[in-house]
């Protein structure tokens, strides 16, 4: 499911499938005009909707190309840097390539 897709489900909290791959958020991310913001929109969604996510309790991947780390996950946008860190905190990296949040998006 794409990123906006996924994002208007939350929003209007609609059903998820309990298995759910999310893509374009990387896309969505370097497209936007003002990517930082961008990022605290993505995040007080979800936080806004924590409730309705735990209650859906879905397993959610979000497909990210080109993550690059080094003090914490950013995507590269030129020679800028938007951190994953401002959408998913507590993001930590489990292995090469693969990072993991846990869905309270308050911590």
């Amino acid at each position: 499911m794409s990123i906006v897709e996924f994002l208007r489900r939350v929003k209007r909290m609609e059903d998820l499938p309990y298995d759910v791959t999310v893509h374009g958020i990387d896309d969505f991310l370097r497209s936007a005009e003002k990517p930082l913001e961008t990022c605290d929109y993505v995040y007080q969604i979800l936080r806004d909707h924590v409730n309705f996510l735990l209650t859906q309790n879905p397993r959610v991947q979000f497909v990210v190309r080109d993550v690059e780390y080094w003090d914490e996950p950013v995507l590269r946008d030129g020679n800028d840097e938007i951190p994953l860190k401002r959408i998913f905190h507590g993001i930590e990296q489990e292995g090469s390539g693969w990072y993991y949040s846990n869905i309270n998006v308050q911590s």
